[in-house]
């Protein structure tokens, strides 16, 4: 069953997360043995939808051309809780708290010169923001044989919903085990986790 206190309502905090990632996993069902496919990729979230690349051949372009409903999703795992932090018997607590962002659509083809530049410019501004480039631009004859030889993909957004998991659902009693269980453990991010643990406790406390 899914956690309604973990569901993120706030389209501006799911593309805020989107904008933070840069890499995801597309989901489709097309290909002549009728085995969905999980393809994991490069995007950039731009205008409203998801922009991929690759080439023009292969299993993710014959798939979507059979078949172009998908399902993108960018996850990141922040931190694993283990179950000591609140109980000192059972493995039950265990958990890892999380953000996650889903996106249901169709797949269309870009061949638009101008919005294929935008789209990869974008892309490699996420992946590569100190430059070093120039400027992805379908006016550059530089580009031109580039453009015209590569496949960009758009996900239009038919629905997204995001799930942000950092104890919610504790009492206040527990989400204090778990502070405490990140302060003296001190892994790499667990400051930060501990940090978003604050920022989304709840108003009012809900006992587990």
């Amino acid at each position: 069953m899914r956690r309604q206190e973990f569901e993120v309502s706030e389209k501006a905090e799911c593309e805020a997360f989107l904008r933070e990632k840069n890499d995801g996993v597309l989901t489709f069902i097309g290909g002549e043995d009728g085995w969905p496919r999980a393809v994991p990729l490069n995007y950039v979230y731009l205008d409203d939808a998801v922009y991929f690349h690759g080439s023009k051949q292969g299993e993710k372009m014959n798939g979507l051309a059979a078949d172009p409903r998908a399902e993108f999703v960018a996850y990141e795992a922040h931190a694993f809780i283990p179950s000591h932090f609140s109980d000192p018997y059972l493995a039950c607590p265990a958990t890892v708290f999380f953000r996650s962002v889903r996106i249901r659509g169709t797949v269309e083809q870009v061949e638009d010169a101008a919005e294929k530049a935008a789209a990869l410019g974008a892309l490699m501004a996420n992946m590569q923001p100190e430059g070093g480039h120039a400027p992805i631009d379908a006016a550059d004859p530089k580009y031109t044989s580039s453009l015209r030889g590569v496949s960009v993909l758009r996900l239009d957004a038919a629905k997204m919903t995001g799930k942000f998991k950092f104890g919610q659902n504790l009492s206040a009693k527990r989400r204090e085990q778990v502070l405490h269980g990140l302060a003296n453990r001190d892994r790499p991010g667990d400051a930060d986790t501990a940090n978003r643990v604050r920022e989304h406790a709840p108003e009012i406390d809900r006992s587990t």
